[in-house]
């Protein structure tokens, strides 16, 4: 019996030096699975960075053809406005020479024709206004049929009222 508690005190021995290089085995095993997973991480992540970057470059793409349609377009604006300022400069400077040259014979009916259609809109405007006030509508709700101010149809009943006194004061 003397031989087996050796034995077995050797074997003992033996296999804790063989559970000690086990373990250090172990954590190499691991750091090489974690060198793994962090390649593996790291291409995901690549990856996933090209990805963003495309479509931050196809975005851009796009947000460039935006603004240059709109800059032309705008462009194109300010060109036909450039040339309606020209065009108004124009008449404007014809009108002045007419005034400065009364020796010209210039047709001054439509201007006059104007002025007589706005004086009837103005008059239908009042009637309307009146005919509105005989169905008992107040000054606020004549104003919003009529598309007016308030001010201004306060104002046209109180020209009426006295126009009215005057007339039957005469």
């Amino acid at each position: 019996m003397d031989v087996v508690y050796p034995i077995l005190i050797g074997a003992g021995i033996i296999s804790m030096i063989l559970a000690f290089f086990i373990q250090r085995k172990a954590p190499a095993d691991s750091d090489s699975a974690n060198l793994t997973y962090r390649k593996t991480d790291k291409a995901e992540m690549e990856k996933s960075i090209q990805k963003i970057s495309r479509q931050l470059k196809e975005e851009n793409d796009q947000l460039s053809a935006e603004f240059h349609e709109t800059r032309s377009a705008l462009l194109q604006e300010v060109k036909l406005l450039r040339t309606r300022v020209e065009q108004l400069e124009k008449q404007t400077k014809d009108k002045e020479q007419v005034v400065d040259n009364p020796n010209k014979t210039v047709a001054t009916l439509p201007s006059e024709s104007v002025a007589e259609v706005d004086m009837l809109a103005l008059r239908e405007r009042y009637r309307r206004a009146f005919e509105l006030s005989k169905e008992g509508l107040s000054h606020d709700e004549i104003a919003k049929r009529l598309g007016a101010g308030r001010g201004e149809i306060e104002l046209i009943f109180s020209l009426a009222a006295k126009n009215e006194r005057g007339q039957r004061d005469a």
